[in-house]
C-alpha cells in the first residue's frame, strides 16, 4: 500500500501527543469500609491519579499536634500553608515536599483529624486545594478521589463524575482497623476498643454541621461486607463502562 507524502505542517500536528480526556471518580464512606484499598487499585486499574483528600486532613492535624495549635484560627492557618503535590509512590502526597507516611495513620492523627475537619475555616480551604488539584489531573487522567465528603461537597457536580458509596458492617470495619493498627505496631489493640472509638467517629462524621459524611441522590452504593477487593472494584469498573458508553 502506497502512502502519500505528509506535508511539513501535517508531520508537526502529529508531533504534538494526543490529549486524553480524564474524568473523575468520587469514592466517599467511613473509615474501615475498604474505600482506600479500593482506591488505590481502581486508580491502578484505569492507570489514573489517586487523591486521598483523608490524607490532606490528617496532614492539617499532625501539624496542629506538632505545634500544639488549639482554636480554629490556627487550623485555618496550618491548612493554608499546606501544599500538597504528587509523591512518587502511586496514590502517596507530598506535604511541603515532605512525605509523612505512615505519621498520618497513628490514631492521635486520626482522632484530631475528625475534629480539625469540622471547622469551616479549615474545610473551605481544603475543599478548594481538593477541587483544584482533581481537576487540573482530571484533563489528562481518570482521577479516583477518596474522602468523606467528595461527592457532595468537593465535586457536587455529575458531568464527567461518577460517584460512589463505599460501607460495610460496623463489626467488619473495626476488624480491618484493627489490622492495619497491628501492622503499624500496636500489637494490643481489640476490635472492642476499636467499634468505641469507630462509632465516636461515625456520630462526629455524620451529624457535624458542615460537609456531615453522606450521599447525594446520584450516588451508588457499595457495600464490602464479605466482598475482596477485586470483586468490589469489578463492580465499579462495570459501573463506570456502562456509565461513559
Amino acid at each position: 500500500m502506497k502512502h502519500k507524502a505528509k506535508s511539513k505542517k501535517q508531520k508537526k500536528s502529529k508531533s504534538k501527543s494526543p490529549k486524553q480526556e480524564g474524568f473523575i471518580v468520587t469514592i466517599d464512606g467511613p473509615s474501615g469500609a475498604g474505600k482506600s484499598t479500593v482506591s488505590r487499585l481502581l486508580a491502578d486499574k484505569l492507570n489514573g491519579k489517586l487523591l486521598d483528600t483523608g490524607a490532606m486532613y490528617r496532614s492539617v492535624a499532625y501539624y496542629a499536634l506538632k505545634e500544639g495549635a488549639a482554636t480554629k484560627s490556627d487550623f485555618g492557618k496550618i491548612a493554608k500553608r499546606l501544599r500538597f503535590t504528587e509523591g512518587r509512590k502511586p496514590g502517596s502526597i507530598l506535604v511541603n515536599g515532605e512525605s509523612l507516611g505512615k505519621k498520618l495513620r497513628t490514631e492521635k492523627v486520626s482522632a484530631m483529624a475528625s475534629w480539625v475537619s469540622k471547622y469551616k475555616e479549615v474545610r473551605d480551604v481544603m475543599t478548594k486545594k481538593q477541587r483544584e488539584l482533581g481537576m487540573l489531573w482530571a484533563k489528562q487522567w481518570p482521577v479516583i478521589v477518596e474522602g468523606r465528603d467528595i461527592g457532595t461537597v468537593v465535586f457536587p457536580g455529575t458531568q464527567n463524575i461518577h460517584k460512589f458509596f463505599v460501607t460495610a458492617n460496623a463489626k467488619e470495619r473495626a476488624r480491618r482497623r484493627q489490622a492495619e493498627l497491628r501492622k503499624m505496631g500496636d500489637k494490643k489493640v481489640t476490635v472492642s476498643a476499636v467499634l468505641l472509638k469507630q462509632a465516636h467517629r461515625d456520630r462526629q462524621d455524620s451529624t457535624r454541621k458542615l460537609a456531615p459524611l453522606t450521599r447525594s441522590k446520584y450516588t451508588i452504593e457499595v457495600n464490602t461486607s464479605g466482598k475482596s477487593v477485586a470483586e468490589v472494584v469489578g463492580f465499579i469498573l462495570a459501573r463506570l463502562a456502562k456509565e461513559r458508553r
